[in-house]
């Protein structure tokens, strides 16, 4: 049955979610650029889909283990999106943060709709998640002051300035008080939009503009036009032949199934974006401590088309 709330978070998904993961191959060719060559088209296409089919086997084989990847990537992915622009003390602390980060985005919501999150889940994998009231709630007390208590040694080490540790808080907050006040499907999917696919997008577009300063937003729409309904496309058909065998009340397991497939590929290539992109990220953003040399900046920058 669709729901109101099932419509909405498609609709999330039309909105930026798909568009802004269709952006893939052409972020692929300017990436290839900056890393000192040119990754041919068909390669990319068929590591691409070599990756969704892989995954797609672990999922019919090993459910449980394919939803615990899922998480933790998309966890990563989320938290990566969100400090794209903090410098961090170091390589392990930063990617601590994005992991924690992620989860307690992901895990508060789905604790505080436990049952409706379960049913979703078990219709994934086969089986409910199970965790009594009291582990539940704190689980959402260790991932809220978690994520406070991470911000304020941020701010205490340096990486974070007096201006950016309030913006982060309230952004935080603010997100919490969403998913405490909203449906499941609701908090996540106004999440989805508005925290974290355009977020994702303003990113892209400042890495893409330092090697092509005329690309715009109308440039961007075009490059994901034809990868966008290519994924329409396949959603529906892989929803049309499986969503029966994956229905136990929310009929949501193939809907999340095909979203994790396509969320792998695409969190790989993003961490490629961050990775070369960071310095353009960093750049005329406020920050203590930067570790990154003004060259890497000048090196993506002199990449032309």
């Amino acid at each position: 049955m669709v729901t109101p709330h099932l419509m909405l978070f498609g609709f999330s998904l039309i909105l930026a979610g798909v568009p802004h993961g269709a952006s893939d191959f052409y972020l692929s060719r300017r990436l290839s650029k900056a890393h000192g060559g040119r990754l041919h088209p068909i390669v990319f296409l068929l590591g691409y889909v070599l990756l969704m089919v892989v995954y797609l086997i672990v999922w019919w084989g090993l459910p449980q283990v394919a939803f615990w990847i899922f998480i933790l990537l998309s966890a990563y992915h989320f938290g990566q999106s969100n400090w794209s622009r903090i410098s961090f003390p170091s390589k392990i602390f930063e990617k601590s943060t994005f992991l924690f980060w992620g989860l307690a985005v992901l895990g508060v919501p789905i604790l505080l709709h436990f049952d409706q999150a379960s049913t979703i889940v078990s219709e994934m994998t086969g089986s409910p998640l199970v965790l009594t009231v009291n582990s539940r709630a704190a689980l959402v007390f260790l991932f809220i002051f978690g994520v406070i208590g991470n911000s304020l040694f941020l701010h205490q080490s340096g990486s974070l300035s007096k201006e950016q540790l309030v913006k982060e808080l309230c952004n935080f907050l603010l997100l919490m008080l969403l998913f405490f006040t909203t449906p499941l499907l609701v908090g996540f999917g106004i999440y989805f939009v508005l925290w974290h696919s355009l977020g994702a997008i303003s990113d892209q577009l400042k890495v893409v503009r330092a090697t092509d300063p005329s690309f715009g937003y109308k440039a961007y729409l075009r490059s994901t036009v034809p990868f966008s309904l290519m994924a329409f496309a396949g959603l529906g058909m892989f929803y049309y032949f499986f969503h029966s065998f994956f229905d136990k009340g929310q009929n949501l397991g193939a809907l999340f199934i095909f979203v994790s497939v396509i969320t792998v590929p695409h969190a790989v290539l993003m961490d490629w974006l961050y990775q070369i992109g960071k310095p353009v990220l960093l750049e005329q953003t406020p920050q203590i401590n930067t570790n990154f040399q003004s060259q890497e900046l000048l090196n993506l920058k002199a990449i032309k088309n």
